[in-house]
């Protein structure tokens, strides 16, 4: 091969340099940079076109004439596509990108290079070709055969696509990206068109392409854009700043545990400026909340909940953990975001409270209905009958029984009215208990007026009762009244006792009394007299709870409650408390 050097191969020498010192630039310095990679791709790309370019236009002899002219096609082929996938990264439409899709639009100049490397076989692309020395150096002259135009007519369709979306970005986003749009515009408008006007012959030179040494003023503008404007890194300047401006916590750590990164949400949480604790471990910047330590330091976790101390007031924070890998799939760090869930907590409460006195309310009325349509018509059908019976004894002078079937008459209307106002008292609104406490506190309260003992009263520190399902609240308030009523009616005592308290992990509640007692196996032979406590063993079963009775003659009487209680119910009824 014969080379000889002329004054337009310094033209795509100089080109060539520019475009390479792009390429290498974006792939040493910018490669992690959204849209670096096709920027890259499309410097080297125009690289191999001005690099063969000029070895051809400085080769002497046909065949390295050729071979250059061959390797070009490489570049005229993948250059639209390299263009259009920029293009597509930088006007919004990544989508295509990201899922490869863009790919496709490699198959057709793939198939055109394979039929320009094998054209003396059928010259579909050029025919017809000879060396041309009619200028000051000699190039090949050619037919273009089919195949070329369907390769120029699509190489020319995406340049027309990507010039389509860059106009559009021009006119229509906003001022920033209105620039860097424009920067791009100008640069690939200095590739497209000479290549245009070569082909069609309106070029001013008509022996040869002039296209490449356009490339490395091109190559220039782009950069321009890049570095003027930050073209490829206004993506992640606008993440930067969502990150910056959210609500949520964001930490970031390597897998020594160490803080990589925080956002302003992070630091109010920790009380610490990133200055701080950047690159410090992150059991020294956490090791004041303790359930973050926990959750930071706990892999086998991805969610938990905690709360603390702001401003002298409670919040409740969920802390989310995500992995972070490398593209091979490695773990490489981790993700922690952090959400102040105190209002959706607050919420949550109402919610629940509004249940309660929906469930409170139907109980009452149905328990109501259940006694005006059994009891009441019981009690009123023996009024009637006792006065009937009264009227006919009178006039029959019968007069010795008379006095009881008054008392009878008498006790029947006392019983019928106070069901009456019972019943009153239930469908009313105001009858309904905020909570279960409140509600627990009445009971004990009416106890004590009714009886005039005091009851001694023992809960865990943090236990409300809120942190319980609403049947099982209402069944548990039922069973502690209904024991209370019987220690009332029966029991003589002089001292009851309610406890709750946390065994593993159960729900414990005991009702206690020191009166006089009885026989547990003779008294469930009495059908008569065990119908209240058959009531609190059904309550129980409802719940899934466990009820026993412990007692024996003159030894008093002790009802424990077991019920299946979790531990993280345990915990945030500490967290609620710590919070009050």
């Amino acid at each position: 091969m014969q080379y000889q050097y002329n004054s337009y191969v310094s033209l795509l020498i100089a080109s060539t340099c520019t475009t390479l010192f792009l390429g290498m630039y974006a792939l040493l310095k910018r490669r992690n940079v959204k849209g670096a990679k096709s920027f890259m791709l499309s410097m080297f790309v125009v690289t191999i076109w001005s690099t063969g370019n000029a070895l051809e236009m400085s080769s002497l002899d046909f065949g390295a004439k050729l071979f250059w002219a061959n390797l070009q096609y490489i570049a005229y082929c993948f250059s639209p596509v390299t263009l259009v996938t920029l293009t597509m990264q930088v006007t919004g439409y990544n989508q295509w990108v990201k899922n490869k899709r863009i790919l496709w639009l490699a198959l057709l100049p793939t198939i055109i290079i394979i039929l320009v490397w094998t054209d003396p076989v059928h010259g579909l692309v050029r025919y017809g070709m000879h060396m041309d020395y009619s200028g000051p150096f000699p190039v090949i002259a050619k037919n273009y055969g089919p195949a070329f135009f369907i390769h120029a007519f699509y190489s020319h369709s995406l340049n027309i696509l990507a010039w389509v979306l860059l106009i559009r970005a021009v006119l229509f986003k906003n001022n920033l990206y209105r620039k860097q749009a424009a920067a791009l515009l100008c640069g690939l408008s200095l590739i497209i068109l000479p290549n245009i006007l070569y082909i069609t012959g309106l070029s001013p030179v008509q022996r040869f392409d002039i296209t490449p040494i356009f490339f490395g003023p091109a190559g220039l503008i782009i950069a321009w854009g890049i570095f003027r404007y930050k073209l490829l890194d206004v993506v992640p300047v606008a993440r930067a700043t969502i990150i910056e401006s959210m609500d949520a916590g964001i930490m970031v750590l390597d897998l020594q545990n160490r803080i990589l990164d925080i956002n302003p949400a992070f630091e109010k949480i920790v009380a610490l400026p990133a200055s701080m604790v950047l690159s410090r471990k992150v059991e020294e910047v956490c090791g004041k909340i303790p359930e973050l330590l926990k959750a930071c330091t706990d892999e086998s976790k991805t969610y938990r909940e905690f709360s603390m101390s702001v401003n002298e007031l409670s919040r409740v924070y969920e802390v989310l953990l995500f992995p972070l890998t490398d593209a091979k799939g490695v773990l490489i760090g981790r993700l922690f975001v952090t959400y102040d869930i105190t209002e959706r907590k607050q919420v949550q409460r109402e919610y629940m409270m509004q249940q309660w006195k929906l469930a409170v309310n139907e109980e009452r009325i149905k328990l109501a209905r259940d006694m005006h349509d059994n009891l009441g018509q019981v009690l009123g059908f023996i009024n009637l009958q006792a006065q009937g019976i009264r009227q006919e004894l009178s006039n029959a002078g019968i007069e010795i029984a008379l006095p009881e079937i008054d008392r009878l008459v008498k006790v029947a209307q006392s019983a019928q009215q106070e069901i009456r106002e019972y019943i009153r008292n239930t469908r009313s609104s105001t009858a309904i208990e905020n909570n279960f406490s409140t509600a627990l506190t009445k009971d004990i309260m009416n106890f004590e007026e009714q009886t005039g003992l005091m009851v001694e009263l023992d809960i865990p520190k943090g236990f409300t009762g809120e942190e319980l399902e609403l049947n099982v609240r209402l069944n548990l308030l039922n069973i502690i009244k209904e024991a209370l009523n019987n220690i009332r009616k029966h029991a003589e005592a002089e001292h009851v006792k309610i406890a709750f308290s946390f065994v593993g992990n159960q729900l414990c509640a005991t009702v206690e009394d020191d009166g006089k007692g009885f026989d547990i196996v003779r008294h469930n032979h009495e059908t008569k007299t065990k119908f209240g406590l058959d009531i609190m063993h059904e309550r129980a079963a409802q719940i899934g709870a466990q009820l026993e009775i412990k007692s024996a003659a003159g030894q008093g009487t002790r009802i424990e409650f077991h019920m299946p209680f979790k531990e993280g119910e345990k915990k945030n009824a500490d967290e609620a408390d710590a919070g009050r």
